[in-house]
């Protein structure tokens, strides 16, 4: 089903896009039906809606996360460039694995897609223990060879072990016999073991329940329910095009008129002579109109009957996938997304923050493992998400600013929620803001503006007399 998914995904499938088409003289001519390639479209969104570079990572002190931020920003590792299309990649094929490594002194992340990924030891759906297979190729021509790298990743009993296998081939529908694979990798150790609580891969998978094969711990790709409608969105898509390709203006006129004529000019020379542009392609030439004045055909084209229908196709993706009505619009021009704010209480919204549950599991223990390789310590482990397409983010400060002021919450929960600082950094920053505030401001009166009112102060004022 993988294959399938990603063929639709790619935005190209055999048995879809190219059809034969039987032509009036009973001919059959190969065609190709255009795309809008919706579910690419969909998977960037869904990516897009749970991750921007205004997602924050924090570890309890600023230096170390200055250090895991340097690793995950790296040249190799590109994480705020690579994650995205990662993440993309994960709603496209249900499935995909990061994993973590040294080498060259450098820890590393490998964004591995699902078609690649073995799964061999699961519990529910629950995978701790996997292989992913990569294929690569040296030499050229007769001394072309075939290289499959084959890694067994397995946690167990608080022990994560990691094993290379190498095979060559000069077929490339086989995969060889094994070879040494330090040869190959020489930098790589073929066999690692780790005494860890947190293996160090993660598989990343939609939380939406497998309903193609129920038994399987892979994940679903968001777009394995939505294929006939892709399907149809597809068809109606090259119709509204075929629609300006059919219905285009004709005029008929007899084929004798298209013939050249012969006239002799001032000169007495004799020249071939058409009254008709016969590149023009309005003209039809046909038999049987002799004396007959020129037929104009001018077909109505069924532009907005089109517009309508795809407009009703993208509601019922959206409407699939979880975006809910109206994600999508189509002007005629191409698709275009919702960008309004969304409400709490909308699909979208509620569909962002069930998925944000698997992505900040298996960010978290990705940053575990980084700090575990490159020795960063941490007690804590702070991911943000971006809420700003919800809600301003200015505009969720006031509001807790107005909640902390009436109350209704305290300082530090304020601090916390709406301003996001650590445990660690909560009364380490009030003490420095009160002892500021100390030096500029009448006693009595705090750093938000919050003080006794002129009528508790009067009713002191008359007590205290």
């Amino acid at each position: 089903m993988m294959a399938i998914w990603k063929s639709w995904y790619r935005g190209n499938v055999n048995d879809f896009h190219y059809f034969q088409m039987k032509m009036a003289d009973g001919t059959t001519k190969k065609c190709e039906r255009l795309t809008m390639n919706m579910p690419k479209k969909v998977c960037e969104d869904f990516a897009k809606l749970l991750w921007s570079e205004k997602v924050q990572i924090k570890l309890d002190k600023k230096k170390n996360t200055e250090r895991l931020l340097e690793v995950l920003d790296s040249k190799e590792n590109n994480f705020m460039t690579n994650f995205p299309s990662f993440l993309e990649r994960v709603f496209a094929l249900g499935t995909g694995v990061t994993v973590e490594y040294r080498k060259d002194d450098k820890t590393l992340i490998d964004y591995v897609d699902g078609d690649v990924v073995i799964p061999y030891m699961y519990t529910n759906s629950y995978i701790n223990g996997l292989i992913t297979v990569s294929r690569f190729t040296k030499g050229t021509d007769s001394k072309k060879k075939y290289y499959t790298h084959i890694t067994y990743h397995e946690f167990k009993d608080n022990k994560y072990t990691k094993l290379n296998e190498l095979y060559k081939s000069s077929d490339e529908t086989t995969i060889g016999r094994e070879v040494n694979f330090n040869d190959m990798f020489p930098n790589v150790l073929e066999y690692e073991e780790f005494i860890t609580d947190n293996p160090h891969f993660q598989v990343w998978k939609p939380v939406i329940a497998n309903n193609f094969d129920t038994d399987s711990p892979m994940g679903l790709s968001i777009l394995a329910n939505q294929i006939d409608k892709f399907k149809a969105i597809d068809t109606t898509y090259d119709s509204f095009n075929r629609e300006f390709r059919t219905g285009k203006k004709r005029v008929l006129i007899d084929r004798t008129a298209v013939k050249k004529k012969t006239e002799v000019d001032s000169d007495g020379k004799v020249n071939l002579v058409s009254y008709f542009d016969n590149n023009d392609e309005v003209y039809v030439a046909i038999a049987g109109m002799e004396n007959q004045p020129v037929k104009e055909i001018d077909f109505k084209l069924r532009y907005q009957e089109h517009i309508n229908s795809i407009n009703a196709q993208l509601n019922y993706i959206s409407a699939g996938v979880g975006l809910g009505q109206n994600y999508y619009n189509f002007d005629g021009q191409g698709v275009k997304t919702a960008t309004e704010v969304v409400s709490e209480n909308s699909d979208t919204y509620r569909t962002k923050k069930h998925h944000e549950l698997m992505v900040n599991d298996c960010l978290y223990d990705l940053i575990k493992a980084i700090c575990e390789l490159e020795n960063i310590p941490y007690k804590s482990i702070n991911i943000v998400f971006d809420d700003s397409i919800i809600e301003d983010e200015n505009a969720l400060i006031q509001r807790g600013l107005e909640l902390y002021q009436s109350k209704t919450i305290s300082l530090e929960k304020f601090m916390k929620k709406y301003l996001h600082y650590e445990d660690s950094e909560i009364q380490e920053e009030i003490a420095k803001i009160q002892n500021e505030n100390k030096l500029v401001q009448p006693e009595g009166i705090d750093f938000f503006g919050m003080g006794q009112d002129n009528e508790s102060q009067e009713t002191e004022v008359v007590e205290n007399g």
